[in-house]
């Protein structure tokens, strides 16, 4: 698992020490990674893969397997993990913590990323959570089409919230920045979640495999992932047969493999990254 500084972090953290803000620019970047660390940990204690955490100013985002696949409720722990760890890094240093010279800093960041993260919108964790209640009474796709648009209705708030304290002569980007990365979120969070769904779906299919009827694909490696995708049909499994240039048989995929590597590597992916990377 790797930890990596996004740029505008480093940016932050640069600009935060120069202004002789090196105590906040600490207490922040501990606090979220330490978040994103609960995110992690949880998603480890079912056997989910963490490829890497990446830490932004207002918050970070742990980069794991597609967690759709495992069913709401895991995902809904995992979310709840990050939250957890923030309230209980605040209440720590409230109630035990008080002589240490960070301690009202520490107390106060983590109090308000706890109480940020739960707002119910994409792509905040309290987004994913009421997402996963949601699901009872709604299709994956609308519950994410409900928070995606609360996600971008917070950017616009915060937007012009932004806009008010500059009219007021408070020279701050703050919230004009956690806006964008909130509303670049949502974007990818609509974009996904038709393939997610698919993805979850394709689960629930190669558990059944007897209850559909199958058909057959034939691919090539230089064949785009997202050419396979577009031909896959809920009313049957489909057996993607890979071949090589010379038209010798090289592997057999299932459904379950093409959206794992459509969300993995992405939509110009080709067949041949997933027969590569499963070697």
């Amino acid at each position: 698992m790797r930890i990596k500084i996004n740029i505008s972090f480093i940016l932050f953290l640069f600009i935060s020490i120069y202004m002789g803000l090196w105590q906040s620019a600490l207490v922040i970047f501990m606090s979220v990674l330490l978040h994103e660390l609960g995110h992690s940990i949880i998603a480890r204690c079912f056997k989910i893969k963490v490829l890497e955490i990446q830490l932004f100013p207002f918050g970070g985002i742990a980069f794991t397997e597609n967690i759709a696949k495992y069913g709401g409720r895991i995902e809904l722990i995992v979310a709840l993990a990050g939250p957890f760890v923030s309230m209980f890094v605040a209440a720590a240093f409230y109630f035990f913590g008080e002589e240490f010279f960070l301690s009202s800093m520490i107390i106060k960041y983590n109090a308000v990323l706890f109480l940020f993260n739960l707002i119910p919108a994409l792509p905040l964790d309290g987004g994913s959570i009421v997402r996963n209640l949601l699901l009872s009474r709604n299709s994956y796709k609308k519950a994410t089409r409900h928070m995606t648009r609360s996600g971008k209705i917070l950017a616009i708030i915060l937007t012009s919230y932004n806009i008010s304290l500059l009219i007021k002569g408070n020279r701050t980007i703050a919230y004009a920045a956690a806006a964008v990365f909130i509303f670049a979120g949502a974007l990818k969070e609509e974009k996904n979640c038709s393939y997610i769904y698919l993805l979850n779906r394709n689960n629930k299919k190669k558990r059944m495999l007897q209850d559909f009827p199958a058909r057959q694909m034939n691919v090539s490696g230089e064949t785009y992932i997202n050419s396979v995708v577009d031909q896959l049909s809920p009313g049957n499994v489909c057996k993607i047969m890979v071949y090589d240039e010379k038209g010798n048989f090289k592997k057999e995929l299932c459904e379950a493999d093409i959206m794992d590597g459509f969300m993995k590597y992405g939509y110009y992916a080709k067949i041949k990254d997933i027969v590569t990377k499963e070697k």
